[in-house]
Formats: C-alpha cells, sequence, structure tokens
C-alpha cells in the first residue's frame, strides 16, 4: 500500500473526490492532506502566507471535522525553520502549548515541524500527536535519521537532493523504519545554495510578509537557475508516477504532492490520481504544480519521452555523482527529449525579465552610499 499526503485546498467536494479514490483503489490512499491557518496565524510555518488559502480556525475546525468523517486525516504545517527564538520565552512557550491543545482539540492527527524544539515541545505534551520531521530539516543520512528518532520523530520527509539515490534512500528506510516519506513533486534546484536562507525568509513570511524585495530574491534566483539550460529542468528533484515502484523496492511507501501555493486554483484529485495509476500523458511540469502552473517561462517535459530516464539511477543506486560538469548525463537526455532552439529562447526571455524586473537588484542599483 502507498499512503499520499497532499495540500489542502479546504473544499469539501475535494475531500469527497479523495474518498472515492481511496475506496476505487486497492494499493494507494490519500492519508491526509496538510496545511495551516493564515487568519490569525503567529506560528511560523513552511509557506509565505499570502500564497496559500486563506484559513482562519473555525474554517480550520470545520475542515477537519469534515474530512475525518470522510477517514481522512489532516496534518498541521508548523514547520518554520525559525520561531524568532518565542520557544524559549515563557509567554512563547505558554502561546505555543495554547497552540497545540487547541489544534488537538479540534482532530488534528500529526503536526510537521522542522525545529527540534518544537519536537521536544509536543513531546513534553503527551498528546498523542504523529510527529512528522519537515524537508526542511534536509535529513539526508541514517545518522540524521536515527537521531531525529531519539527526540520522538515517527514519520521523516527526506531531503529532496536525495530522491534520485536509491541506495541512500534504502538504508535510511531500513535504520528508521517504513515511515520514510519523499516529496515527488519538488521543483527545487538540488544542492540549491539558496535552499537554507530561503526557508529562513519563508518562515519569517508565513505570520508576516517582508517587503517585495526580500519576497520575490530567491524565487527569482530559482527561476534564473532554471534558465540556464534545458537540461536543469532534468535536474530538479521530482519523480514521476511511473517511477513510484523503484522507491516502493527500497522501502518507501509514503509520498507527499507539496503545492499549498497552487493547490486552490488548481486540480489536485487529477495530479493524486496520476500517481494512484502510476501513469501520466502530459507535461511533468503542469502535473508537479497540480494544474495550475505559477511559471511565466518554462519548458515543456513530455512525460512519455521521459520512460526509462530513472533507470542508471536506480540500477547504479548512487548513479549522480553531484558533477554535472563532468557527468553530463542531463544534459544529454535533455538534447533528446526537448526542443532546443525554443526551450534556449524561453530561456533568453526568462532571463531578460528576472534581471529587469528582480526588486532586490533595483534596490541595490538605487540605495547608493551617502
Amino acid at each position: 500500500m502507498n499512503f499520499y499526503t497532499i495540500a489542502a485546498d479546504f473544499k469539501a467536494e475535494t475531500i469527497n473526490e479523495y474518498a472515492r479514490l481511496n475506496s476505487e483503489y486497492e494499493n494507494a490512499k490519500v492519508l491526509e492532506t496538510y496545511g495551516q491557518m493564515t487568519v490569525g496565524n503567529t506560528m511560523a510555518g513552511g509557506r509565505v502566507h499570502a500564497d496559500i488559502p486563506k484559513i482562519d480556525f473555525y474554517d480550520l475546525k470545520h475542515y477537519i471535522a469534515y474530512s475525518l468523517s470522510r477517514d481522512i486525516g489532516f496534518n498541521y504545517s508548523l514547520n518554520g525553520s525559525c520561531m524568532s527564538n518565542k520557544e524559549f520565552t515563557k509567554e512563547g512557550l505558554d502561546e505555543l502549548k495554547i497552540f497545540l491543545k487547541k489544534l488537538k482539540s479540534i482532530g488534528v492527527k500529526g503536526v510537521t515541524v522542522a525545529l527540534p524544539s518544537i519536537i521536544e515541545v509536543i513531546s513534553s505534551l503527551q498528546l498523542g500527536f504523529e510527529i512528522k520531521l519537515s524537508i526542511i530539516s534536509q535529513v539526508n543520512t541514517v545518522n540524521k535519521a536515527i537521531d531525529y528518532k531519539k527526540i520522538g520523530v515517527t514519520r521523516i520527509v527526506t531531503d529532496e537532493s536525495i530522491n534520485r539515490d536509491f541506495n541512500k534512500l534504502r538504508n535510511i528506510s531500513r535504520a528508521f523504519g517504513d515511515k520514510i516519506e519523499i516529496i515527488v513533486n519538488s521543483m527545487c534546484h538540488k544542492d540549491c545554495v539558496y535552499r537554507a536562507f530561503h526557508y529562513n525568509q519563508t518562515s519569517h513570511d508565513s505570520v508576516n510578509c517582508s517587503e517585495a524585495g526580500i519576497n520575490t530574491y530567491y524565487n527569482h534566483r530559482c527561476m534564473t537557475k532554471k534558465a540556464e539550460s534545458p537540461e536543469e529542468w532534468l535536474k530538479l528533484c521530482w519523480v514521476r508516477p511511473e517511477d513510484i515502484p523503484f522507491y516502493n523496492e527500497v522501502g518507501i511507501h509514503y509520498f507527499k504532492l507539496q503545492g499549498r501555493h497552487t493547490v486552490h486554483g488548481g486540480n489536485p484529485v487529477k495530479a493524486i490520481e496520476s500517481y494512484f495509476k502510476q501513469s501520466f500523458s502530459g507535461d511533468l511540469v503542469d502535473l508537479f504544480e497540480l494544474f495550475n502552473c505559477p511559471y511565466s517561462f518554462k519548458v515543456c517535459l513530455d512525460n512519455r519521452k521521459l520512460d526509462g530516464f530513472i533507470d542508471k539511477y536506480y540500477e547504479a543506486g548512487d548513479f549522480c555523482i553531484n558533477n554535472c560538469q563532468q557527468c553530463g548525463y542531463c544534459n544529454g537526455y535533455a538534447k533528446k527529449i526537448i526542443n532546443i532552439d525554443e526551450a534556449n529562447e524561453m530561456n533568453e526571455m526568462a532571463k531578460e525579465f528576472y534581471a529587469e524586473f528582480d526588486q532586490f537588484s533595483q534596490m541595490l542599483r538605487h540605495c547608493l552610499p551617502e
């Protein structure tokens, strides 16, 4: 059995569709949706609050009640990489404990957390939450996984950078247990130099949004990186629906579809059913963005042309040497499946756009020292 977690759009009709899929498919199940309050929220999470559905505590309570009536749980995202140190003050700690008890009272089954200090707070309350470790904690070794298990974590979302390192995934699963989860539709760059710092910016902006120049800084650099070469889209850490059996073979049966920023206007049911079927025809980027793609400039990835792409990673276990200049596998594959001339033209437009309209760069040009 494969278990799926997907971003909540907070719609009853979507929960009905997930329940339908759960009844129709024997070997796959939507285990839970996940998300957080945005209205009246004071607890840092992993998404900028301006980009996700507007939900207050009343909305959350009723959504969870309906979800549970259809046998679908809810996992609360409390996964900020920084809480502004509020958890180390008496006032902040009291506020956090009261909030966790309120979450328990409305039926929250699990909490996704990034900070070890918050894990200790949750464990100390003994409220019966399943503590899931966020991808933000960047677990990529057995040692990290075991250390988090010792302080109370029962499920881990591993670092997306090891999504194609089957040896590492196998070893972590064997050591930690079967509750290892991977994000299948990650559009993050592997080994991104901005990642940890982007997480911190997002944590602060999940409560109070910063100036636009800060809010777009990391997103613009992410898109500029994608525009360097068509092959960059193949290097991202995604997992195709057809590739799920490879992960089952190394002990992975928990899968997460991210997309709190795209789910509300997208088609999460179509996306999740593609993974249930382990088959999809169309543009992978659209699938990964839950059919609500936010990119003005993107390369089309025809999924059918990617049949066999993952084979070398699985067969060798540690096929990727993290040295793209020396390897060239993704570059060669891109030339076979992508219209390179069209992709390069699109990339040039993207680089021009982000160079001209990047707000942080504008601030640098105009904020001159006196």
